[in-house]
């Protein structure tokens, strides 16, 4: 997991020279998951069989790849204005939300620890996203927004867990965005420019590389014992954002971001305690 969130962190820096370059945040994620969808493909056939390309439940799945879809395609725009680990941050506050709403939509306890938890972390996003009527804002709100589809995304990842093997669910995930994007084809679409092929598929390889990592660690622990390390994208994020752009996060950031990190997995342990006691 820790593999995959450095490799996600780089992908997301060559997403934001992408978008510098004038390419729309949904042309980079077409790109994405067209790719992702070839590379899986052949994979679940090997894995689990031709049978396994088509899903037994389409509503749910393309409902979980709605999510996605809007959740990462927000992501990509909200680096546009933002730095990579502002931008991240931001987004953690998916297994925030997913925590509160837990007994209304999952049937799980919520509990008095995790609900003081929930509060310091959304006190966290406010220290990040720091609420004034001076300076833009927009990156901020953005990434929170794309939070909220990533929580609901993880919610419909619970509501389906058990019913599709791991590699199949990231091919469904990403073979029907592909299809949700492509209706729209006209609205965004930025011709790839012969020059830029390299980065391309640079970007589409981690993508997909991010993608096997994350489905590998689950097959060789519970998603609760994994779940801590997925905050290590912080961390890597930072250092992507330095690396290619030189830029750090300022003071009251790094004190959002921490606050935000430690709720996140302190919610992320003490599931682990509830499932084995």
């Amino acid at each position: 997991m820790v593999a995959a969130m450095v490799v996600n962190a780089s992908k997301d820096g060559i997403a934001k020279m992408l978008a510098a370059s004038s390419y729309t945040p949904l042309t980079i994620l077409l790109i994405q998951f067209t790719v992702t969808s070839l590379i899986l493909a052949p994979l679940v056939i090997h894995k689990n069989g031709a049978r396994a390309l088509l899903p037994k439940k389409y509503p749910g799945q393309i409902l979980r790849s709605a999510f996605v879809t809007v959740g990462v395609g927000l992501y990509y725009w909200a680096i546009n204005f933002i730095h990579i680990a502002d931008a991240t941050a931001m987004v953690f506050v998916a297994p925030l939300i997913v925590t509160a709403l837990s007994p209304w939509i999952l049937d799980e306890p919520l509990g008095r620890r995790r609900t003081i938890a929930v509060i310091i972390g959304f006190i966290g996003v406010l220290v990040i996203l720091r609420p004034t009527m001076e300076g833009d804002r927009t990156g901020y709100f953005i990434a929170l927004i794309s939070g909220v589809f990533l929580a609901a995304f993880y919610m419909a990842n619970r509501k389906l867990a058990g019913s599709t093997p791991i590699l199949a669910s990231a091919f469904y995930t990403s073979f029907f965005g592909v299809i949700l994007l492509l209706p729209f084809l006209s609205l965004y679409w930025v011709e790839p420019k012969m020059e830029d092929l390299t980065i391309l598929l640079t970007f589409s390889s981690l993508a997909t590389i991010g993608q096997i990592f994350m489905v590998a660690a689950f097959s060789f622990a519970a998603a609760n014992i994994i779940a801590p390390f997925v905050y290590s994208q912080i961390i890597w994020a930072t250092t992507v954002g330095y690396i290619l752009f030189g830029a750090i996060p300022d003071q009251w950031s790094w004190v959002g971001i921490a606050i935000v990190g430690v709720a996140g997995v302190y919610i992320a342990v003490r599931e682990i305690k509830l499932k084995e006691g």
